[in-house]
């Protein structure tokens, strides 16, 4: 009588699973070393995600990281591709040209929250995914009736509320002349405002702004 799970069968599994000491380094895939590029940016911030700081993360020699991301700055672009992967455009099903707009920087804003530091390499260049978002930002925009002039400008102007949010996020403190701090709930706390509450009055007041310098009734 046979057996599914005959020795030799488990002794291959072993044998496959058991990490090499000797020779080449165990293959991994470009979605393990992102993931695994993601878990370390979580930890330190994506400015201190390094080469040798992955291959710790991964149990193997540096160089092997090499045979991923040719450099740094190729790795940075992998870990913000695979973040901005998980912001979505929001299509006409979500409801109004504005209510989708909302729902992209909402959605953006909670990615990045999990995510701190990547914010700050938003606007580097050769993004797919940056760029993905950038053409559903300013497609939702010319929907709403913006001309492509305008289009440009309310990008820029979205873009940056939209990282000063996310910096505000990510700020647990700010020193005042080295002695007393300042968090943004201690300073908002007074007029009771939450976060969300201000984010909500922030986007709306530059929305309102932007519609009525560019849109004519």
């Amino acid at each position: 009588m046979t057996s599914n799970h005959s020795p030799s069968a488990r002794t291959r599994s072993v044998a496959k699973d058991r990490p090499r000491s000797r020779g080449r380094p165990p293959s991994l895939s470009t979605h393990q070393v992102v993931q695994a590029a993601l878990r370390v940016t979580r930890e330190v911030g994506l400015d201190n995600l390094s080469m040798r700081a992955l291959a710790r993360e991964l149990g193997v020699p540096p160089m092997t990281i090499y045979h991923y991301a040719p450099s740094r700055e190729y790795l940075h672009a992998l870990v913000v591709d695979d973040i901005l992967s998980e912001i979505r455009v929001p299509g006409p099903d979500v409801g109004t040209w504005e209510d989708r707009l909302r729902k992209l920087h909402s959605d953006a804003r909670r990615v990045f929250a999990a995510h701190p530091g990547v914010s700050a390499h938003l606007g580097d260049g050769g993004s797919r995914e940056g760029a993905r978002l950038g053409d559903g930002v300013l497609g939702i925009l010319g929907e709403g009736g913006f001309d492509a002039e305008a289009r440009v400008v309310c990008f820029a102007t979205l873009f940056t509320f939209m990282t000063g949010q996310i910096d505000l996020d990510a700020m647990s403190h700010f020193v005042a002349q080295g002695v007393s701090t300042a968090t943004l709930d201690n300073v908002t706390r007074s007029a009771g405002f939450s976060r969300e509450e201000l984010f909500d009055l922030g986007y709306d007041a530059v929305m309102e702004g932007l519609k009525r310098k560019f849109l004519r009734s």
